[in-house]
Parts: C-alpha cells; sequence; structure tokens
C-alpha cells in the first residue's frame, strides 16, 4: 500500500485530459486531495487550449480520447513547445502497440499506468510525482509487465486481432496488409495459440480473437 502527503502536489499545476466524465472527475478529486492545482480536459483540443492558458508542470493523459488525435499525439505535440512538461499515460491499453505505437518511441520519462491498477490507494498520485521528480527508477510502466494482457503478441497479430475486432473480415484485412487470406488465418490461429486459445469448433477463431482483444484493450463486449 502507497501513502502519500496530502501537501504532496502543492504548487504543481496539472493537466487531467480523459474523455469519459465520470473518470475526468475522480482523478481531477484524487489530485486536489493531495494539493495539486487541477484542470481538467475532455479533448485533444481542449488540451491544447488549456496547456496554452495554465502553464501546467505535467499532464495526466488517457490514451483514447475518441476519434482524432491519441494521448500519445497530444503528448509529441506538446513537448515540441514545452519539453519541461511531465507525462503520465493513464490507459486501458497493455501497451502502446495497441493505439498502433512503437512502444520505444514513447517520450523519455513518461510514466505509463494502467487504469486497472489504480485499485491500489495512493497509486495514482506517487506515480505522477516519480515523473514530476523525473525518478526514473519510481517511473511506472505498466506497458513493460511481462504479465500484462497480450503482451507476448508480436505487433503484427494485435494489429490484425485490432481489425478482427472491428468487424474486418479476412479477406478486407489482407488486402489492407498486402497479404493472403491463408496469411491472415495463420496470424490469428498463432495469436490465439500464443494467449492458450485454441479452434474447437470450425469458425470459433474470429470470435475468440476478437474477444480476447476486446477484453485486453478495456472495450466492453456489448459495444
Amino acid at each position: 500500500m502507497i501513502y502519500m502527503s496530502l501537501d504532496i502536489g502543492v504548487g504543481r499545476r496539472i493537466v487531467v485530459v480523459e474523455d469519459d466524465a465520470l473518470t475526468r472527475g475522480l482523478l481531477a478529486e484524487v489530485l486536489e486531495t493531495s494539493g495539486f492545482e487541477v484542470a481538467t480536459a475532455s479533448t485533444s483540443d481542449d488540451a491544447f487550449r488549456l496547456v496554452r492558458l495554465v502553464d501546467p508542470d505535467g499532464l495526466v493523459l488517457d490514451v483514447d480520447l475518441g476519434p482524432g488525435p491519441t494521448g500519445f499525439d497530444v503528448a509529441d505535440a506538446l513537448l515540441r513547445t514545452a519539453p519541461h512538461l511531465a507525462i503520465l499515460f493513464l490507459t486501458q491499453l497493455p501497451d502502446a502497440r495497441f493505439a498502433s505505437r512503437d512502444p520505444e518511441s514513447l517520450p523519455p520519462g513518461a510514466g505509463y499506468l494502467r487504469k486497472e491498477n489504480l485499485i491500489q490507494p495512493g497509486l495514482l498520485v506517487s506515480a505522477l510525482d516519480a515523473v514530476l521528480r523525473g525518478s526514473a527508477s519510481a517511473i511506472p510502466r505498466d506497458d513493460r509487465d511481462p504479465e500484462r494482457p497480450l503482451g507476448g503478441l508480436s505487433r503484427t497479430q494485435i494489429s490484425v486481432l485490432r481489425m478482427v475486432s472491428l468487424g474486418w473480415t479476412n479477406e478486407q484485412i489482407a488486402e489492407a496488409r498486402g497479404t493472403s487470406n491463408q496469411a491472415v488465418r495463420k496470424v490469428i490461429a498463432r495469436a490465439l495459440d500464443s494467449i492458450g486459445e485454441t479452434e474447437a469448433i470450425e469458425g470459433t477463431s474470429r470470435v475468440k480473437a476478437a474477444r480476447n482483444y476486446m477484453l485486453a484493450a478495456g472495450i466492453p463486449l456489448g459495444e
């Protein structure tokens, strides 16, 4: 259990960028309780505007902001003009590959925290404090956890599973990737084998692939 001083955020300005209103409010409340001065944004445009207005010390950035730029894109753009900003990515995604991003290209010194881990008291505040201080050993990088969901898959397998979860047919995936239907089927089969799934009945592999991807990416199965 992590315990943090209630005034650890005093004198520090933070912009929270999160498209879900309930989550955004809860994050702001937790940080304000620890003394941070918090402004919130729901879109990338709001984030750019607030950073110019507030001149924050750091950002807590959701990766998936809906249609348009991702949190990674927002961080890249802001760091070009404000390289001092501390960045903490807060997301459902196991790692950056789920947003078609090379994990090695994330900003140096940025933290990566999975939302499901926020059940640990004090974790958000301690993670943000670590990136603000530039304390490399304390900065969380959940995207490097070998036990993260679907962590053993290749970037190609994740990309194909994402297409499957979006309802693409094998033919559409093959055309988009410039390959054959057979090659697509093999990628899906190997991905399922890697995560311990097997095709028990003809035609169920795509359903299993989509289900596993959606669960790992934090997408409700009802959507």
